[in-house]
């Protein structure tokens, strides 16, 4: 890709121009009142999310919305942007989210925003902050004060979003609803089938959920108590999104030893309730099963030629985050929390406890292949970014008795990132006609309760990353073909309107960024780094991020199904 590059120092000298971000962007205000633009880019290269050739234009915003691509001229705008040797996209959609009441300490959206990101998809794995029932309101709030200083005062989605609405959002925020949510709030935690009044009262929970705006179902099926339903009660359940156009979005119920069975689960659900499928987080996990990713990738496409819509999404990186509870199985961890501590202390459980953990680290491989990314208490946050090897060795323990200890001090509550996939499997995803680029994260920020841990990069860099590493530097594929999984095909697939593509008419959610300096600078070890390269973000028509600094902009909206 040749782009025209600007030497910025003489620009600003010719110009005499302010400057709105490091990426040598020039914003100018007109004295002469009202325009016909409230702000015109100039000279942008337009990368425009249908995957087609990039090509040099100017773009005119008027409110929310673009109003007009091509040689603008002398046309009198409230603003210009000087974008030449930039390039103009559409805000990044990043559809496998998990975040939710993290808008509520940090509306702007920070970690989100500054890697271009202008709308996300939460309420993924089979976790969203509604329904509740009084009980689960109670014991979320327990979570919510001592964590993040926050109080719920919703039970369902309506709620939910009534609360965002009030505070205003600096993002476009959609969400699914979650089948281990509704699966607690009826039948509880406990691994047993539904009765036929429960099946009922789940499935009528989520038609509310997608009457009050919801995009779909999502499931976690690692992790309980989602994970004890069976495949009869999730086809029952996805059955209700068919009336809705909803999605049904699964992180299957495996994704190393029988990832090739759990897609056949997951494509099973679609079809027979006759939904389309997301699958999450696509991957293959632990070196020996990392020969079945081309007979998933056939499975996929043989789905896809079928009536189901079937599409994936993907992090760029190699190594996944979850819980480090994660390591035991679901016996252990059925239940409430308690149930899950408790067995934890059962001095008659400790030998299947540590044969469980010894069958890990076969899956593992090692454990300095497992670093902790966040802890709860200050006491043990000296671990955060240690291997669970050096941390054990630190505290002088054997591993089962040290991951053990650290869940019981930590009451379950451990991050961790483990390094489980291939290079050469996740460039086959990526490049993938039927996937996306995700984060898989939660929003984050620099500054205040958001920025403790260390947590998986992908939070800060995923889209910048995928950018810097597959399209200009391995150049797996081109830049259009990038952008396009980024924007347009994500928002045709979750059905977001005016969306995902700069066309007169559409919202004008935008990122410019300079295609040879965008990159991620999110490490394992440092986490909390923006990335470089991003000049400006816009949300709405508004500049939420201006090359250096948030603006402190809300502009982002409720997106509702």
């Amino acid at each position: 890709m040749s782009v025209e590059t600007i030497n910025r120092r003489d620009f600003l000298r010719k110009t005499g121009k302010a400057a709105l971000g490091a990426a040598g962007l020039i914003l100018t205000g007109n004295r002469c009142g009202s325009g016909l633009f409230d702000l015109v880019i100039k000279e942008a290269l337009v990368v425009d999310g249908s995957g087609r050739k990039a090509f040099l234009a100017d773009v005119g915003l008027q409110g929310k919305f673009i109003k007009f691509i091509g040689k603008i001229g002398n046309a009198r705008a409230r603003h210009t942007i000087e974008a030449r040797g930039l390039v103009l996209a559409p805000g990044f959609i990043d559809v496998h989210n998990h975040t939710d009441v993290q808008l509520l300490v940090c509306p702007t959206a920070d970690s989100l925003v500054r890697q271009g990101i202008t709308t996300v998809v939460g309420g993924n794995c089979g976790s969203s902050r509604f329904p509740f029932t009084p009980e689960m309101l109670e014991e979320e709030n327990r979570y919510l004060k001592d964590e993040l200083g926050i109080e719920a005062d919703w039970r369902d989605l309506d709620g939910f979003f009534s609360r965002l609405s009030a505070q205003r959002i600096g993002i476009n925020y959609a969400t699914l609803v979650g089948q281990g949510t509704i699966r607690a709030a009826v039948v509880g935690y406990s691994d047993r089938n539904p009765s036929a009044e429960e099946l009922r009262r789940m499935k009528e929970l989520v038609a509310i959920a997608m009457k009050q705006g919801a995009f779909g179902l999502s499931t976690g099926l690692e992790y309980a108590p989602g994970s004890f339903a069976s495949t009869g009660e999730l086809i029952e359940l996805a059955s209700v999104l068919r009336d809705f156009n909803g999605v049904y979005a699964t992180h299957m119920r495996d994704e190393e030893d029988e990832v090739l069975e759990a897609v056949d689960e997951a494509i099973e659900i679609a079809e027979n309730a006759r939904v389309g499928l997301q699958i999450s987080h696509l991957k293959v996990g632990y070196p020996r099963n990392w020969n079945k990713i081309d007979a998933l990738l056939e499975k996929i496409d043989r789905a896809a030629e079928k009536v189901i819509r079937v599409t994936a999404d993907v992090y760029p990186y190699t190594a996944f985050a979850t819980g480090l509870s994660i390591f035991f199985p679901l016996w252990v961890r059925e239940g409430k929390k308690e149930d899950f501590l408790g067995r934890l202390r059962n001095p008659d459980l400790q030998g299947r406890l540590r044969q469980a953990i010894e069958e890990a680290e076969k899956n593992v491989g090692s454990w300095d292949r497992v670093l902790i990314s966040a802890v709860r208490t200050p006491k043990n946050r000296p671990l955060e970014g240690m291997s669970l090897l050096q941390a054990a060795e630190f505290q002088r323990k054997d591993i089962f008795a040290f991951i053990r200890d650290l869940l019981l001090e930590e009451e379950g509550q451990v991050s961790m990132v483990c390094f489980a996939m291939s290079e050469e499997n996740l460039r086959k995803i990526i490049k993938h006609p039927l996937t996306f680029i995700c984060t898989d994260g939660e929003l984050a920020s620099t500054r205040g309760i958001l920025s403790r841990g260390k947590p998986h990069p992908r939070y800060y860099g995923s889209f910048p990353r995928a950018i810097a590493e597959y399209v200009r530097k391995e150049k797996l594929l081109s830049l259009e073909e990038m952008v396009r999984k980024m924007t347009s095909a994500p928002a045709a697939r979750f059905g977001f309107r005016r969306r995902g593509l700069i066309r007169e008419g559409f919202y004008a959610d935008l990122v410019l960024f300079d295609p040879e300096k965008i990159q991620d600078r999110a490490t394992y070890a440092d986490p909390h780094r923006y990335p470089d390269g991003i000049g400006c973000v816009l949300v709405n028509g508004q500049v939420a991020f201006d090359g250096q600094e948030m603006t402190g902009r809300l502009a982002g909206e409720i997106l509702r199904r």
